[in-house]
């Protein structure tokens, strides 16, 4: 959970004539706990609330749960002179930016905007993978710049033709040093780095930044900066500009603040010149009797108008049961109507609430006819002297291409390892893996495994639940693995005929499936080709047995 560090003076001066004991009550109340010494207060804040890392959204969540403020208006947009030219960046394609004007920093300000920004960096920016944010001084970027319109590049160069100095230096080095000698450069220097290329921000010919790793010294924010220029890049259009939203709203709630816009052009490409800071509102409806039913009280639709309009949503009540609301830029945690019903909790105080009893429903759960039969044949498993062994649904991409089942199989777009990247289309993937590992064992290892398989079809993609078993020894056959599946079917009174079976799997001629004259195919059998066993790294012949437990079921239904 986040905890912002926030002077009591200057909370105070933010939220003025509140008591200390009202300021922590209506903090609770927003899902933030707090604690103190003699200086600070140490705020808990909820990971879905980022507007409210900085002291000026404290503020305005304050001011909208005691009535002070209520609702949520549009601040004005000034244009700039401001252009941003982005370039082809392919390991950090996305940014946005913005000036906010008359922001007047001071130490205590300037100590809560780098916290401010180092939060957004670690949550929503995931340690700037995803997102990162410059902040400088407007002044010093347009003395760069040399002219009325400020021109601002984001380029793509070569580490070692760069040089500038990094923030909290005067010394310029090339940014390949920046990278080694400095600690953002070693946390952070791999994440956009690509073939000795990486991202800049340029004005002037120099560098004010090197996102997401560091800033340049020139444009660097000090006590009396007036004017702040944000920029924002990341992997994430959407989240670029969401972030980008909540830094600007934050800062426009500073006294006298003015959001310019500024004119984003990329060059080589047909997309059309846009504007940030977007600030987009989300419209919804929020159902009065929904409400009331979630939280167990009789709402009216113009006390959750009121209680919304608290939360700094704009709302109305446009009808007896329904209200429409605006959602504001910088509340990126409402998806939904459920969201909204929160905040009427939060606003309404959750200890006035109450409590509705609702009888429990008459209807009794039951398991589903797969799961019982999994139950069945587990024990039918056990039973013929096999071993239950659990694997995971994802394995790795090296098996099921040993398996010749890439073309079928579902993979991960951004797996934490590349052995577990794909799911698995068939239950012989995890139960050679886990035969491949025990070559040592006494012999026969006999092992099954009930679990889920996805793979693609020309229906789209399919989920079904099987159940695998297999035998490995120093000699074994189709024989030995078709016994204790001819017996688990009959005794289960499933009827069922045998056909040859095509199967990258199995050794051709060596493999059968088994037919419900109902439903299909129930069942896949067979010795495992040697070719797999030989790219698996195998000493010994393995038989293979899959059965659908999906079909098995429907079979029995029927």
């Amino acid at each position: 959970m986040p905890v912002i560090r926030i002077k009591k003076t200057r909370l105070h001066s933010l939220v003025e004539g509140v008591s200390e004991d009202e300021l922590k009550e209506a903090l609770f109340n927003l899902k933030a706990e707090v604690e103190e010494d003699e200086k600070y207060y140490y705020i808990e804040v909820n990971p879905d609330r980022p507007d409210m890392y900085l002291g000026e959204g404290i503020a305005r969540a304050l001011k909208g749960f005691l009535g002070e403020e209520l609702g949520y208006k549009r601040p004005p947009l000034m244009e700039s002179n401001v252009v941003l030219k982005v370039s082809k960046v392919p390991t950090r394609p996305y940014v946005a930016a913005a000036v906010v004007n008359n922001v007047n920093v001071d130490e205590d300000f300037l100590e809560e905007l780098i916290q401010f920004q180092e939060k957004l960096h670690d949550s929503m920016g995931r340690k700037r993978r995803k997102i990162a944010i410059g902040l400088h001084d407007f002044d010093k970027l347009q003395r760069l710049a040399g002219g009325e319109t400020v021109e601002i590049e984001y380029v793509f160069l070569p580490v070692d033709n760069v040089v500038f100095a990094p923030l909290g230096s005067d010394a310029e080095i090339k940014a390949s040093e920046v990278l080694t000698s400095t600690k953002q450069g070693r946390e952070y220097g791999e994440i956009s780095l690509r073939e000795g290329k990486h991202p800049f921000l340029m004005v002037g010919g120099k560098v004010i930044a090197m996102p997401p790793v560091i800033n340049a010294n020139y444009t660097a924010i000090e006590p009396g900066t007036s004017h702040i220029f944000i920029d924002v890049t990341g992997t994430d259009p959407e989240l670029v500009s969401r972030v980008l939203d909540i830094i600007v709203s934050n800062l426009a709630e500073r006294p006298g603040a003015v959001i310019s816009t500024i004119t984003i052009m990329p060059e080589g490409s047909e997309e059309e010149a846009s504007r940030y800071p977007r600030l987009e509102t989300k419209s919804l409806e929020l159902s009065v009797a929904e409400a009331s039913r979630v939280l167990g009280v009789d709402l009216e639709s113009e006390e959750v108008e009121e209680l919304l309009l608290r939360a700094r949503h704009q709302a109305e009540a446009i009808s007896g049961d329904l209200v429409e609301v605006e959602v504001p830029p910088f509340r990126v945690d409402v998806l939904g109507p459920i969201d909204l019903i929160e905040d009427i909790a939060m606003m309404k105080g959750i200890s006035n609430l109450g409590f509705r009893y609702e009888p429990p429903p008459s209807l009794r759960g039951r398991l589903l006819p797969e799961v019982k039969l999994a139950r069945k044949i587990r024990l039918l498993a056990l039973g013929f002297g096999f071993t239950e062994v659990l694997q995971l649904i994802l394995t790795s991409p090296r098996v099921i291409e040993a398996l010749g089942l890439a073309n079928e199989a579902i993979r991960i777009e951004n797996p934490v390892q590349e052995e577990y990247s794909v799911l698995r289309p068939s239950i012989a993937a995890t139960l050679l893996q886990v035969l491949a590992a025990n070559q040592h064992a006494e012999k026969p290892v006999k092992i099954f495994e009930v679990g889920e398989v996805a793979f693609k079809s020309e229906d789209g993609i399919v989920e079904d639940l099987r159940m695998g078993i297999a035998i490995m020894d120093n000699s074994v056959s189709f024989e030995d693995v078709q016994a204790p599946v001819y017996a688990i079917l009959r005794i289960l009174g499933v009827d069922f005929k045998a056909e040859p079976l095509e199967s990258t799997i199995f050794l051709p001629g060596r493999a059968a499936k088994l037919v419900n004259p109902a439903v299909g195919d129930v069942a896949w059998l067979g010795d495992v080709n040697p070719g797999i066993l030989t790219k698996l790294g195998f000493k010994y012949p393995v038989a293979l047995a899959e059965i659908s437990l999906s079909k098995l079921a429907q079979a029995l239904e029927r």
